[in-house]
């Protein structure tokens, strides 16, 4: 009879052995593929974001940058990319919001050809803070009715 007992014993040693194999099998896997799904998400937000780049679209570029700077699964590369193109769309932001300073101050001193100068070189609009967007729209806008015979 002690020997019968101990296969009963084994037995459940057994049940649990399967539990515990299978649960760690459903962990493993269940990491695995959040894994791969936040990998292709994040690559799949990167590509978004360097088309936008190319396209010119700094702003919206800009903004899935930002979101991405926290993605932690990115390679270094990718993450050097990101700082990268963060750094040249604030440059870009600092030298378009310096061009409408400067078209500003031509303007107050009636200087029209170089405000219209200053103007054309502005090349992302949608970096300008919206006050300086209406300014700028508003002086094109003028500037146009005068070119007009």
């Amino acid at each position: 009879m002690s020997f019968l007992e101990k296969e009963d014993a084994e037995k459940s040693s057994s049940f649990w052995d399967w539990v515990v194999g299978i649960g760690l099998v459903v962990v493993i896997g269940g990491f695995t593929v959040f894994y791969q799904v936040q990998k292709r998400s994040s690559t799949s937000r990167f590509q978004e974001a360097d088309g936008l780049y190319q396209a010119g679209k700094l702003k919206e570029a800009g903004k899935v940058y930002e979101e991405l700077k926290s993605a932690q699964y990115l390679t270094t590369k990718d993450d050097s990319t990101i700082y990268s193109r963060l750094d040249s769309i604030e440059t870009a932001q600092e030298q378009q919001n310096a061009l409408v300073t400067d078209a500003k101050k031509m303007a107050a001193a009636k200087d029209t050809v170089g405000v219209v100068t200053q103007l054309d070189r502005i090349s992302h609009k949608d970096l300008l803070n919206p006050e300086d967007q209406a300014w700028v729209d508003s002086v094109r806008g003028k500037s146009a009715m005068a070119a007009k015979p």
